[in-house]
């Protein structure tokens, strides 16, 4: 944080200078001083334009060319959000191992049904499985609204209703919240539970940031820059009910853009939110929330150092984040072949530090897939005789110390070095 009583005039006028020439800021600048076509169009935030794209980026018979590279990657999102919510574990393995084929698919925007008007509406046509047939994906999405007259409920009973023995439906709620706020859900924010909450950011990460990363057409890049660019773009809509809105998404390249700008240039903003929060000429609750925030980031205290590990003296594992140190560690471990029964149930159970290193899913506690102390929404991270284990991420200045003495003590060929 930084000591204002300090930093003088002249350490002001050094920094915009640098922020000025900063090749960050520049790139940052251009990009957001162009409008992408939706805010040219003044639909940014236009649900029915958001869901419109979705729904043509989905359809795999679409003129983008992208088959159903997009579709399937939204089945897998269900598949690992569901948790609890399983419908039938063969299909969600063919989900999740990309054997699953579709014969045929149709999208609808806004489907008038009798309870209502369904945002996004798709029909997915299966085949060589002999237990389902059809797959319907029914999506509420809300920008910059909030559901209202229990949409959600009458959707499912509408459609559970008329589904067959071979049908099956997949019921989503996507809205703009961020993926740590997201993780943090218990159940999803509309009426019906069994909808599964996803978000825009799930989207980018599993959808449209591996599209781009294809051998795709020109054309359909574009449009695809041109959508990433409308989410990323800051809208402060007072009519909004939803401030999540604000920024509905971010992607990869510019995601490190920004954190190279806040590394460079951290004195200069926050300098800036200061004289901001104590400028008399501005709206209070203007100068109340930059306050807010001012005095959230001078009290996170965390421990943001990397750390590499050596073994034999060479470095096999850098620069990563101290959450990751029994992740890397185990994973070197098993790469060396060192782990035996000992060390196993040593990584299963520390007492002297009462800490669990190493969980089966059931073992995974509701206040820590609240915090996402394990990732136990992906796949098992380690493997010992047949069972799948997940890796603890809890780790900081108290008990962090006491591992590395440990596995040091144990392992006179693995060293440690914090940076």
């Amino acid at each position: 944080m930084t000591d204002f009583n300090n930093y003088t005039i002249d350490d002001i006028r050094k920094d915009i200078a640098s922020f000025k020439n900063d090749t960050n800021v520049n790139k940052l600048t251009t990009y957001y001083k162009t409008k992408s076509m939706a805010e040219i169009l003044g639909v940014s935030r236009k649900e029915i334009q958001h869901s419109n794209f979705l729904a043509w980026i989905l359809n795999k018979d679409e003129t983008h060319y992208l088959g159903d590279f997009a579709i399937k990657k939204l089945l897998d999102i269900y598949v690992l959000y569901c948790n609890e919510q399983i419908h039938d574990k063969k299909l969600f393995d063919l989900v999740i191992t990309d054997t699953l084929k579709i014969d045929s698919i149709k999208t609808e925007v806004e489907k008038t049904i009798s309870t209502g008007r369904l945002d996004i509406f798709i029909e997915l046509k299966i085949v060589d499985y002999d237990e389902i047939d059809t797959i319907r994906l029914i999506i509420e999405n809300k920008v910059t609204t909030k559901e209202t007259k229990d949409q959600t409920q009458r959707y499912f009973n509408y459609f559970e209703d008329k589904k067959t023995d071979k049908t099956v439906n997949f019921y989503l709620y996507l809205t703009p919240i961020s993926t740590l706020q997201l993780i943090e859900l218990t159940k999803a924010q509309c009426k019906c539970k069994e909808f599964i909450q996803i978000n825009y950011q799930t989207i980018v990460d599993l959808i449209l940031e591996p599209l781009l990363q294809r051998d795709i057409a020109t054309k359909t890049k574009y449009l695809i820059e041109q959508y990433l660019q409308s989410l990323s773009q800051p809208s402060f809509d007072e009519n909004s009910e939803q401030k999540e809105g604000l920024i509905m998404a971010i992607g990869n390249e510019e995601r490190e853009l920004l954190t190279k700008f806040w590394d460079n240039n951290q004195n200069l903003i926050l300098a800036s939110l200061y004289a901001i929060s104590s400028d008399p000429t501005q709206e209070k609750d203007v100068r109340d929330s930059i306050t807010t925030a001012l005095d959230s980031i001078s009290n996170n205290t965390k421990d943001r150092s990397k750390i590499n590990i050596k073994y034999k003296n060479e470095i096999v594992a850098s620069d990563f984040k101290k959450s990751d140190i029994g992740f890397q560690t185990v994973k070197l471990l098993e790469r060396e072949d060192l782990i035996t029964e000992s060390i196993f149930n040593l990584l299963r159970t520390d007492t002297s530090s009462s800490f669990i290193l190493l969980k089966l899913e059931g073992e995974i506690k509701d206040n820590e897939k609240k915090y996402a102390k394990y990732r136990y929404k992906e796949e098992a991270e380690f493997n010992y005789k047949d069972e799948g284990y997940y890796i603890a991420r809890n780790w900081g200045i108290n008990n962090i110390d006491k591992f590395i003495k440990k596995i040091q003590d144990k392992f006179i060929n693995i060293k440690f070095e914090i940076n």
